[in-house]
């Protein structure tokens, strides 16, 4: 009879530990549902936050080139897209296009930061998320390294699945080749004078 009491009192106390195990496992496993469900809900741009993009390249030109050439701001690299049709407003205002947007596709950026020879600095206000930085390196007379940060933040589901499988650093890795094959295409001939150059124009026209 003792021995009968024992056993039952041993099979309650399992099925009561199991029956708490089990809650508490119904429970974490409830939690993490929950927690995904809340993580699909949250948009995938709210989700993918900034991306850095560091990228180089040298280009056999004189740093003078380099800089004219960039300058000429024929476009520029923005994340997901590429401004076209740049223009300035001003001293420290940029206006452009975003090119492959179909919809407000106007694009507008502050010029924080501009040095001759040297760097470039923008911060886009209104069209697109980005701040890029372009800086640029005399590694001998006519050669010169050109290095390009970006710092984008997505603003709509496309573009944060473009930045989360790195379509952004390959556009990126694109458009400066293209502008180092542009440049380096370029005749001698019209490469502003160097500065020991135009010392020996001038001591020769002296």
């Amino acid at each position: 009879m003792a021995t009968a009491i024992k056993r039952g009192a041993a099979t309650r106390v399992a099925g009561h530990v199991a029956k708490n195990l089990g809650a508490r496992a119904l429970d974490a496993v409830r939690e993490t549902a929950g927690s995904l469900r809340e993580r699909a809900a949250t948009p995938l741009a709210s989700r993918v936050r900034r991306l850095p993009i560091q990228l180089s390249i040298d280009i056999a030109v004189p740093v003078e080139v380099a800089w004219d050439e960039w300058m000429t701001l024929d476009s520029l690299p923005e994340g997901m897209h590429r401004v076209e049709e740049i223009e300035r407003d001003g001293d420290d205002i940029l206006v452009g296009r975003l090119s492959g947007v179909k919809v407000d596709d106007y694009w507008e950026a502050e010029i924080l930061d501009e040095r001759q020879d040297e760097s470039f600095a923008w911060r886009s206000s209104d069209g697109s998320d980005c701040a890029g930085l372009i800086t640029f390196h005399a590694l001998a007379e006519r050669l010169t390294r050109v290095e390009l940060e970006l710092d984008v933040v997505p603003s709509r589901i496309g573009e944060a699945a473009g930045l989360a499988l790195h379509l952004a650093d390959r556009r990126a890795e694109h458009d400066l080749r293209a502008f180092k094959a542009r440049v380096e295409k370029m005749s001698p001939d019209d490469y502003p004078p160097l500065e020991d150059d135009a010392d020996d124009q001038e001591e020769m026209d002296e």
